[in-house]
């Protein structure tokens, strides 16, 4: 079964991967938790909330991550990004894109890049969490896409320093630590949103029209994507941060006022983020409005002065006894002659006119 266990101080940290039926079955017969609840979680049918029942407290989230080609692990090019010696060209744009959306430096710098890969069209997915909060335990049901709930649990079966760390203040506290982490690690999604509407940016310069689009259409749709998932869950850490949820907010209320912060940050950065790949997407419909109109213009020109020439030549060919010239033996040079003539003076009145 994929259920782990830490215990330190009277207080077990039961971490649950990749729910099925077994472990759902395990956690009915140790925990006394509502069955529509773990019900809920199998079938993926729940929202961010926060529920309080006698024995424990139970907080629903949702979290983004990169989804490509099915491979939810960090690529090469995300411990790239980790190294100080990463590449010159990707440092600079981090730094023009934060300077532009006023972004700290560091903030792009010192967050772990947890499942931050090789910028490319990379939709976001959203993973449920669900943190049971007892008074002497927590048990966290997730999709393992998400690294910090592992990461936590691993530090803490390594070493009494980290079970001290995020298991000696409780389990509510404990419970504050795995969500400050997940918050967090928004912002690497967040860093790599921005560096694909900065890559994007340059694209447009080089007209590679196709790929930008695609781009601009994926980006557009990550960053709403994301924004549905933050707005539900700040009214709940508000609710926290005031108090509302007493078994939770017990003398925590400084703790989840760090979070909601971090929250507003996200969403601002969101919302600035979404204005400018719409400004971006602007600027690329009138950039091809732009060249499509040269184009219809320059067929426009051709169709117009072939028009009288096709005139011309449809009567003609049309060897009807009589017509002028017609039996002249210069008649075709003539008529050419007369063609270039027509040509030459509408080619003038659409330069006199400034149509091209």
């Amino acid at each position: 079964m994929n259920i782990k266990t830490v215990n330190y101080k009277g207080i077990s940290f039961v971490n649950v991967t990749k729910p099925g039926a077994l472990e759902i079955k395990d956690l009915r017969k140790n925990f006394s938790f509502n069955p529509l609840d773990l019900e809920d979680y199998l079938h993926r049918t729940q929202i961010p909330t926060i529920k309080l029942y006698k024995d424990y407290s139970l907080i629903v989230l949702d979290f983004p991550f990169f989804k490509q080609n099915g491979d939810d692990k960090p690529s090469d090019d995300s411990l790239k990004e980790n190294n100080p010696s990463a590449n010159g060209k990707e440092k600079a744009d981090r730094i023009s894109i934060a300077n532009l959306l006023n972004i700290p430096h560091a903030t792009l710098s010192s967050i772990p890049l947890f499942h931050l890969s090789s910028v490319g069209a990379r939709r976001i997915l959203t993973s449920h969490v669900n943190l049971f909060v007892g008074k002497d335990y927590v048990v966290t049901l997730h999709e393992e896409v998400l690294p910090p709930i592992d990461h936590i649990f691993s530090q803490c079966q390594k070493t009494l320093h980290h079970r001290e760390l995020y298991m000696g203040q409780g389990s509510v506290f404990l419970a504050y630590k795995m969500i400050d982490a997940l918050v967090d690690n928004c912002f690497p999604v967040i860093n790599e949103l921005i560096i694909t509407i900065e890559k994007v940016d340059r694209e447009l310069e080089d007209k590679n029209t196709q790929t930008v689009l695609e781009e601009i259409s994926i980006t557009r749709r990550n960053i709403v994507f994301f924004q549905t998932m933050i707005k539900p869950i700040l009214p709940l850490f508000e609710e926290l941060e005031e108090g509302q949820h007493e078994p939770l907010s017990k003398n925590m209320g400084f703790y989840w006022s760090n979070i909601n912060d971090h929250l507003k940050k996200i969403a601002h950065r969101l919302e600035d983020s979404r204005e400018l790949i719409e400004g971006i997407s602007e600027s690329n419909e009138s950039h091809i409005a732009s060249k499509t109109n040269e184009v219809i213009k320059v067929l426009t020109i051709f169709s117009t002065v072939i028009l009288p020439l096709n005139l011309v030549a449809s009567i003609y060919g049309m060897n009807i006894v009589g017509l002028p010239l017609a039996q002249d033996k210069f008649s075709f040079l003539i008529l050419l002659l007369t063609m270039l003539v027509i040509s030459f003076i509408m080619l003038l009145i659409f330069k006199a006119r400034q149509w091209f």
